[in-house]
């Protein structure tokens, strides 16, 4: 699925949590949209230029410092908007 057809999916997926009877069917739909939001991070971030994924800088042979780009987590995001709002 592309990105675009999972945003949908997902939004669709909100809606319905929202709209839902009872808790059971609530917990459920949120399930789902978790699922599918995991899929929509991981097709949307790519390494880090700055520390090439490893999340720290070395400042000397025995120091290293965390990179301040993608705050130790290895990888940024391609494009920086709220998946909410589509």
């Amino acid at each position: 699925m592309t990105e675009k057809q999972l945003q949908k999916k997902y939004a669709d997926l909100i809606k319905g949590a929202a709209s839902a009877n009872g808790r059971k069917e609530t917990v459920s739909y949120l399930h789902k949209a978790e699922k599918v939001r995991t899929k929509i991070f991981k097709k949307s971030k790519q390494q880090c230029p700055n520390c090439n994924g490893h999340g720290y800088r070395r400042i000397s042979i025995d120091g290293a410092k965390t990179c301040l780009v993608c705050f130790g987590k290895g990888f940024v995001l391609i494009n920086n908007k709220n998946i909410l709002n589509s």
